[in-house]
């Protein structure tokens, strides 16, 4: 088989679509093949006055291998309304993931030409999905690239590129065809990170530079592995040269969190506290930097990233002091994250906030820290709603469930276990339905402990 033939090796297990019409081939399935094959929305582009471009988009996606390529009549664009861009970009956003729900599709292409028709701005939104670490990964309002409208055919790897390396990792399929593909494309666009094509502008340059450095980081999670990092820092360097700390503060800020974040999968691949610790360090130095009231989403981001990584590390040194100052970044970054205009990443960051609690009851054994645990995902869970967000709730709903089993032990309640045996149960019916077995066999064993516990209290 060549290197892009395993197309025909896999099947598709997607719903029927009511709203979009197919433009690839369709993938053949075989004889009790039951892989799924990676799904492409893609939403005509805003101001493409004859679909010119939003063609080309589409020769271009379906020329990927191994995914399907859909186009819908609507199109996802920003509001014209008084808001901020970040406003605009959660409510699309918002709208795009169920457009991607209502199709069964992994990543929605959408966006706009320039009304002066120079600069094609592409936003790529992924599916909410679980990462590499079993982790949920949040989607939030996915990648941008700017290119200009009538890019060279030297820019289309990278578009390719930065398609898959948008869902790859979060894909509830084979992820091990999605990296050798997305290897492939980085080998013709690595040439890129050393000289860009005549005509491209500054801030042109800085979103081809950062996407080539998301796309390597995500290659890493997919077969890649650590060395890829290494040409994701050089991508993201060659931003930062392009941008002034005092003059772009939050384009700054853009480019120190992925900095960060290569330290932080460096780190985290290697089990090496140093990358780790640099990586805090960077985070802490963005929110410092920024002012939590003029730039209230990045500060707070800055905060959550910090209190992340600050977990990861104390798992790694096996320090549980480092989870004190984790728990004061996300009570940080929850001051400033609103509940009401955006439930979704609130709901995120206080499950991540549960998370950290949970751990610091655990090794410190204090039950005052598992109940604020249960109460932070108690809270999550009514955000995060089964019936509309499944793969969320499933996520919280597992780490409720350990919170409450490990509170349980300590004073024992046996409503809690019987809280806990529900949460479980209704866990790994989902990750079941998605495909994720690892998962449900670690909570299936979580399930069994607790049942046994509560039969042993006569509850």
């Amino acid at each position: 088989m060549s290197f892009f033939g395993w197309l025909t090796s896999l099947g598709s297990g997607k719903r029927k679509r009511s709203s979009s019409e197919r433009l690839s081939e369709k993938a053949f399935i075989p004889s009790g093949g039951e892989a799924t094959t990676p799904q492409i929305l893609l939403s005509p582009l805003a101001n493409d006055n004859g679909g010119k471009i939003t063609k080309r988009l589409g020769k271009l996606l379906t020329g990927i291998p191994g995914v399907e390529v859909f186009s819908l009549k609507k199109i996802l664009k920003l509001s014209d309304g008084p808001e901020d861009l970040l406003s605009k970009l959660i409510a699309a956003a918002e709208d795009g993931r169920a457009w991607m729900k209502e199709e069964g599709a992994d990543i929605l292409v959408w966006g706009e030409v320039a009304k002066d028709g120079e600069r094609l701005t592409l936003r790529l939104l992924p599916a909410p999905g679980v990462g590499p670490g079993g982790d949920m990964e949040s989607s939030g309002i996915g990648e941008t690239l700017e290119v200009p409208t009538n890019f060279g055919a030297d820019m289309e790897p990278l578009v390719a590129a930065v398609a898959l390396a948008t869902f790859g990792p979060i894909f509830k399929g084979v992820r091990q065809r999605l990296g050798e593909t997305l290897g492939a494309y980085l080998e013709q666009v690595a040439h890129l990170a050393d000289s860009l094509p005549v005509g491209i502008t500054d801030p042109q340059e800085v979103s081809i530079f950062n996407s080539i450095g998301n796309a390597y980081v995500a290659y890493s999670h997919l077969g890649g592995g650590v060395t890829q990092l290494e040409h994701a820092a050089k991508a993201y360097k060659k931003a930062e040269a392009k941008v002034s700390k005092d003059g772009q503060p939050l384009a700054w800020a853009s480019i120190q969190n992925h900095l960060a974040a290569v330290l932080q999968a460096q780190g985290q691949m290697k089990k090496d506290p140093g990358p780790l610790r640099s990586a805090a360090l960077v985070y802490s130095n963005v929110a410092s930097t920024l002012s939590a009231q003029t730039h209230a989403n990045e500060w707070c981001s800055a905060q959550v990233h910090l209190g992340r990584v600050l977990y990861i590390l104390a798992g790694v040194e096996g320090k549980p002091e480092y989870l004190h100052t984790a728990i004061s970044a996300y009570e940080a970054a929850l001051r400033v994250c609103d509940q009401v205009s955006a439930p979704t990443r609130w709901a995120e960051v206080t499950n991540q906030y549960g998370v950290v609690l949970l751990a610091m009851g655990e090794e410190i054994g204090g039950a005052q820290a598992l109940e604020k645990a249960v109460a932070k995902f108690r809270d999550a869970i009514k955000v995060h709603k089964r019936e509309t967000s499944p793969v969320l709730w499933a996520q919280t709903a597992n780490n409720l469930g350990a919170a409450c089993f490990a509170l349980a032990k300590r004073n024992s309640q046996n409503a809690l276990l019987r809280e806990a045996s529900d949460c479980f149960a209704g866990a790994t019916e989902i990750y079941r339905q998605q495909g994720v077995p690892k998962q449900v066999e670690v909570i299936e064993k979580n399930l069994y402990r607790v049942k046994r516990l509560l039969i042993s209290r006569g509850g």
